[in-house]
């Protein structure tokens, strides 16, 4: 900067590290599936709202797939494209193109000071040219007041018929940038985003919300509450104050809770909670099939992949899924490598059980499964539950209040409770099970070896100590000892996303000696920081981790290849799994052991 005038000036400079935050470390993702029986083709519309792309789907006979709407069901293909992409009044961005497709011939000008005439015929409407520009497109983001800009237009002309001839006409009035149609096989999932709760209360709302808006997306409003309703918003409010109120609804609704696989997915958030956890992200999918693959397809964002867009989610859980499902799951954690799977085991096992396999160490499976009392909601019963003969002794049964469900949605609270009470480090093992009333199934100290061996957690009974996670092992105990501990592999998850994503600053940078002392710097800052939380081993910083960035780290040829490589190691602590005592006899002067 240069100086020409005498005065005093203010200049910034860089203060030091660039502190480096550790990312999240319990919040969960789960996943859950129900049965749904479409019977009808589809086809699937891409648009883009300028941020983001956006897939609707619809029945071909409204829309085919060349995106043309058949003239005798344009009123049912507006509805259906309405529902698909949520369309309300609010969204419009383009009165002249909606006035048009009502078969309206605007005029758009100068109206009175500040005001915009939109003339049709030899009647005429004025609104505020801070609404509307000379072309008829609304040049606020206010959607309430876009809302009463056409309020006041509809009562010149008519704009509550609109008769586009294709897909393309209706989404470019809301603002739509139409892509493509394409025909599906079958419109074979049914799928909404995952959605973030932080405590019981709010997930059971969700979980009405969610079968609202799924009761309004594929059945009539008309059969549901009594009446038409244009608006998709106000369809699923109604829907959701029926629920409420409406005894046929609020006995649907428990129906389909008490489903085997929504009950599994419901019992595991609750149980999240009833251990400690926070926020979590939840997620259903309907699929026909229920032993189909969670894997799905990651253009479309669903399945697994529907949590791709949740960036602090750092626990993968799908109580009671298949084993297949499960090991979809946990390939995925160790593809994406920023997450760990939480796996149930069978609800009575032996300790040759079929498990998942692992290479390195993203996930944990626990058995056997809990004891909870019944919920209020709940009807039916667990004859679904099949066990076979050779074990059906060793299952403990339930009381006539209580049922059986997988141990993952707990354990997942045990994780959560643990990082928040001691962090990330401590192993989430010898833990007391909150909120459940019994197991499965009784697993003894002697039969417990079997298990751990394999890398199988157990959860035991303890006459005096209550119902506790008692293993600590990931399911790479047999293929890779290294990450055989659950604590050590989400403690390198920690550092190693807390890392990546504070250290963005640097991309870009300048690839010399300055750069690499700052990258040097910031990380021992934050390593120092783990160190002293007691997360590394070690007397002193050196024993506990090192970083290296220089000339011999980054030679010319990779400065070439644009970049620029830091080497971090750390030594993680490890659980005192057994604690051992060496005990022996003394006589007062020197110590005998045996």
């Amino acid at each position: 900067m240069e100086y020409h005038t005498p005065g005093v000036y203010i200049r910034e400079v860089d203060s030091g590290a660039k502190p480096i935050a550790s990312v999240a470390t319990s919040v969960p993702g789960f996943i859950g599936i129900f049965k749904y029986e479409p019977n009808i083709d589809a086809v699937a519309i891409s648009a883009s709202d300028g941020t983001r792309a956006i897939r609707g789907k619809v029945v071909p006979q409204l829309v085919d797939t060349r995106g043309t709407i058949p003239a005798k069901s344009t009123e049912q293909a507006v509805t259906a494209l309405t529902h698909a992409f949520r369309l309300k009044r609010g969204a419009v961005r383009d009165v002249k193109a909606l006035l048009e497709l009502n078969g309206h011939k605007p005029s758009i000008g100068k109206g009175g000071a500040g005001k915009t005439k939109i003339t049709v015929g030899k009647a005429s409407v004025e609104v505020s040219d801070e609404m509307l520009d000379a072309q008829g497109k609304v040049i606020t983001e206010d959607d309430a007041a876009v809302e009463d800009l056409l309020n006041q237009v509809h009562e010149q002309f008519s704009l509550d018929k609109p008769q586009p001839k294709t897909a393309k006409e209706l989404l470019e009035v809301y603002g739509f940038e139409f892509k493509s149609v394409e025909g599906t096989a079958m419109m074979s999932e049914y799928s909404v985003p995952p959605f973030p709760v932080t405590n019981k209360s709010e997930f059971f709302r969700w979980l009405q919300s969610y079968f609202a808006q799924f009761l309004v997306e594929t059945r009539s409003i008309e059969d549901l509450v009594g009446r038409s309703i244009d608006d998709p918003d106000d369809a699923a409010d109604a829907v959701f104050e029926a629920l409420t109120s409406d005894e046929n609804l609020k006995d649907e609704f428990r129906q389909w809770l008490s489903q085997p696989s929504i009950f599994n997915f419901v019992a595991g958030v609750n149980g999240f909670y009833d251990n400690g956890g926070g926020k979590s992200y939840v997620y259903i999918m309907g699929v026909k099939d229920l032993d189909c693959s969670i894997r799905e397809n990651q253009a479309d964002k669903l399945g697994l992949y529907a949590f791709d867009d949740t960036d602090d989610m750092a626990i993968h859980v799908a109580p009671g899924l298949s084993l297949n499902q499960q090991r979809e799951m946990l390939e995925h954690c160790e593809t994406r490598k920023d997450r760990f799977a939480i796996l149930d085991g069978p609800i009575v096992s032996t300790g040759d059980m079929d498990i998942p396999a692992s290479d390195k160490g993203y996930g944990a499976i626990y058995v056997p499964w809990l004891k909870i009392t019944k919920p209020s909601w709940f009807v039916g019963n667990q004859d679904h539950i099949k066990v076979p003969s050779a074990l059906r002794r060793k299952l403990i049964k339930t009381e006539r209040n209580e049922l059986f469900v997988p141990p993952s949605g707990h354990v997942a609270g045990v994780f959560a409770r643990v990082d928040t009470e001691r962090g990330v480090h401590k192993a989430p093992a010898n833990e007391i099970v909150q909120g459940i009333t019994g197991l499965s199934q009784n697993i003894n100290r002697i039969e417990q070896g079997q298990y751990n061996d394999r890398g199988i957690n157990v959860i035991r009974i303890f006459k005096d100590r209550g119902i506790r996670v008692w293993g600590a092992r990931t399911l790479a105990t047999k293929s890779d000892p290294s990450w055989k501990y659950v604590n050590v592999r989400r403690l390198f998850i920690m550092v190693e996303q807390s890392i990546m994503q504070g250290m963005q600053w640097a991309v870009f940078e300048p690839n010399d000696k300055f750069l690499w002392s700052k990258l040097t710097r910031d990380v021992r800052a934050y390593l120092m920081r783990v160190w002293r939380s007691g997360a590394l081993f070690g007397k002193t910083p050196e024993e506990a981790f090192y970083v290296k960035c220089d000339e011999e780290t980054n030679p010319r040829y990779l400065i070439d290849a644009g970049q620029v490589n830091v080497q971090v190691g750390i030594c993680p602590v490890k659980p005192a799994e057994f604690v051992i005592f060496s005990i022996g006899q003394w006589d007062g002067g020197g110590l005998i052991e045996e």
